[in-house]
């Protein structure tokens, strides 16, 4: 009984954490030479610890303080047919990134190196995907802007579906994610998982993308068809397509990809790594006919369109060596502006006369009052 109350509690606790008035006062924006992502080290760490308090409690401190600090990249996912009118925006995919701006390569290196689960890594990409969702929901709304119908993603591996209590506590977090939140079921993943995917899509409502298909085992692939709102091919597979059509093969291409839309009875064929300069995407949109499948395009490299960017710049702006989009830093807190203060603080005693010192001061006593 003190158990279930504890938890009770814990829970109340985290919903007051998790409304976006109080989380806008949690976010922390790293200082150069760390990239401007927004990070919720507090957040990630009190969800992390009541969904899986065991492999919290267990994991030393400097893994808990590497996961509080892992981010979300985001990559745009267009419409190439039909053409819209308005945005060709149709969701994002939500990649993990820290505050180097490693992606999930080094950043699974560099979790092993700390000895951390591999669970308790990719729940707190999960947990940064939700709160950054919240919080681009939320500043949409006090712009004044209509929230289109969109579409978020991430990966889901097997260290998501060996959890399936600690996914559905998550979920009841974030009740908006699952109306608009797609799992991308990973290539990688055996046919031992079916059931399971089944039983949460039945479950929980969670709606999922068939991710690299090209790759994917044809048993787990035809046995998940039907759940799929999207099917997505992966960059090399659009690379090869790219090439085919230079070679002069493209009515031998609509023919595939009219056969494997129909095969697939997909609504949504997305093709990674598809950029704005390809001949493959010029081709699509002026050949493709078929009413029942649309195509999508998904890039590292192409720039944010009206009005997303407001809300997202380059990474490469800032880091040749990783591409994509991070949300820009209009979540700046008082949190962020006293941390500013800090470095501020030690140039100014060391430079400024005693009179700067005066008027800085005053400075210090409003960021105080904020």
């Amino acid at each position: 009984m003190n158990q279930e109350l504890k938890q009770e509690t814990s829970l109340d606790g985290l919903s007051a954490m998790l409304h976006p008035e109080n989380l806008k006062q949690t976010v922390a924006i790293s200082a150069p030479p760390y990239l401007p992502f927004p990070c919720f080290p507090d957040v990630i760490g009190a969800v992390l610890e009541y969904l899986m308090p065991p492999e919290w409690e267990e994991l030393n401190d400097r893994g808990k303080n590497y996961l509080k600090w892992i981010s979300v990249k985001a990559e745009a996912i267009d419409t190439l047919f039909p053409e819209s009118s308005e945005s060709p925006t149709r969701g994002f995919e939500l990649l993990a990134i820290n505050r180097e701006g490693n992606g999930f390569a080094k950043i699974i290196e560099q979790s092993d190196e700390l000895k951390i689960p591999s669970v308790l890594l990719r729940f707190s990409t999960l947990i940064a995907t939700f709160l950054t969702v919240r919080l681009l929901l939320r500043k949409m709304n006090e712009d004044g802007l209509p929230v289109p119908s969109l579409f978020f993603t991430q990966n889901v591996d097997a260290d998501y579906l060996n959890y399936p209590r600690a996914l559905q506590n998550l979920l009841q977090l974030f009740p908006e994610c699952q109306q608009m939140f797609h799992f991308e079921v990973s290539e990688l993943l055996t046919e031992d998982y079916v059931t399971t995917i089944r039983t949460l899509a039945e479950d929980l409502g969670i709606r999922f993308v068939l991710d690299d298909t090209n790759k994917m085992d044809s048993r787990v692939h035809q046995k998940l068809l039907d759940l799929a709102d999207w099917i997505k091919i992966d960059f090399q597979a659009t690379a090869s397509i790219e090439a085919r059509l230079q070679e002069g093969q493209g009515e031998q291409i609509l023919l595939h990809l009219e056969l494997y839309a129909h095969g697939a009875g997909s609504p949504v064929i997305v093709f990674e790594g598809l950029g704005d300069d390809s001949q493959l995407k010029t081709f699509l949109q002026e050949r493709w006919r078929n009413s029942e499948t649309s195509l999508y395009q998904q890039s590292r490299e192409r720039l944010p369109v009206p009005p997303w960017d407001r809300y997202f710049g380059l990474i490469q702006d800032y880091h040749p060596e990783e591409k994509g989009l991070f949300t820009r830093d209009y979540w700046w807190t008082r949190k962020r502006l006293h941390e500013d203060f800090q470095v501020c603080n030690f140039y100014y005693k060391k430079t400024l006369s005693w009179l700067d010192r005066f008027a800085f001061g005053r400075i210090h006593a409003g960021l105080q009052r904020l």
